[in-house]
């Protein structure tokens, strides 16, 4: 049942990585019938974010609630970056590791080892999905899906 509700949390973290990554005109074109508003902030920030350590805790995560709130920033600071400040372009393989690195301080109460398999699937997912999809929608609906199921690994490490 852990891998439906998994499946099910990374299709709603798909739509809102979309949300809070479309321009207001792609939105409205996109996300109208939803009746949610543009103006709401933080789709993709926030949102996605929680769904993300909503399947944490699912899958066995654990750790006092401070090292929550602190992988929670970090996972916000590496959604809002395509790291372009730093390589001169969207670099979708950096954004991907740096997600999944930032529940680093919840490694210290789980498997390390689930951590680093993480960050190199999801810098590899989220890289090459980006680099062969060339529709927008589809690309960000794909990097928000697999931010939640990634977390698979931890019921197999």
């Amino acid at each position: 049942m852990t891998i439906v509700y998994l499946i099910i949390l990374s299709c709603i973290s798909a739509i809102l990585y979309r949300m809070g990554g479309c321009s207001k005109a792609d939105y409205e074109k996109e996300w109208s019938w939803t009746h949610i508003p543009y103006s709401i902030p933080k789709k993709r920030d926030v949102f996605a974010n929680i769904i993300t350590l909503v399947a944490a805790l699912l899958v066995g995560v654990s750790g006092p609630w401070f090292w929550w709130f602190i992988a929670f920033g970090l996972t916000w600071a590496s959604l809002s970056t395509y790291w372009d400040f730093l390589f001169g372009y969207d670099n979708h393989y950096a954004h991907g590791f740096m997600i999944a690195f930032s529940m680093l301080p919840l490694a210290f109460y789980g498997e390390p080892l689930a951590l680093g398999i993480r960050c190199a699937l999801l810098a590899i997912l989220m890289g090459v999905y980006s680099q062969i999809e060339g529709n927008a929608t589809r690309e960000e609906l794909g990097r928000g899906f697999v931010m939640p199921i990634s977390l698979l690994i931890c019921l197999w490490v």
